[in-house]
């Protein structure tokens, strides 16, 4: 079912991604995966590389990734790095480090050198440090108990409960 709806990956919200991502990974350890890559989604937007695209026989140079801004027409300043800092921050502590063991093990595995890369940029650029700064699951649940409190005060206090 996973395989089938890969590109389920690229159109999920953060906590939509964050749900879903530990069966897409678990599935891929297993070799159950042909389509999917949830190293892609991961990694997608540290490693910079360019590409040469060729239009009526004259070359075109394209950037890819890290400092590339990713639409400034709507996203102003906004470059892919950005994007994915973003995009990977629901993370917490522990999430985060349950993803570099994943991470390790698929760059392990790599005979591309490309690829594998492309996965030690991500882990250098983002993951190792989420895994040492990230909120973990205890403070955030600690979180959730007050602000639901005042919630609440504060729809009594305003007749809305």
């Amino acid at each position: 079912m996973l395989d089938a709806n890969y590109t389920a990956l690229s159109f999920f919200s953060e906590g939509g991604f964050r749900y879903f991502l530990p069966a897409f990974m678990i599935a891929d350890l297993r070799d159950g995966l042909r389509t999917a890559d949830p190293v892609f989604h991961l990694t997608q937007g540290f490693a910079s590389f360019e590409t040469t695209l060729e239009v009526d026989g004259r070359p075109w140079p394209r950037r890819h990734g890290g400092d590339v801004p990713l639409n400034p027409r709507r996203y102003g300043a906004i470059v892919w790095r950005d994007y994915a800092r973003f995009r990977l921050s629901v993370f917490s502590r522990e999430e985060a480090a349950a993803i570099v063991s994943y991470l390790r093990s698929r760059a392990s595995k790599e005979e591309d050198d490309e690829n594998r890369r492309t996965i030690e940029t991500a882990l250098r650029e983002f993951w190792l440090e989420r895994c040492e700064r990230a909120p973990a699951a205890a403070d955030l649940d600690a979180h959730v108990a007050p602000e639901q409190a005042f919630t609440d005060a504060w729809l009594q206090r305003n007749r809305l409960k």
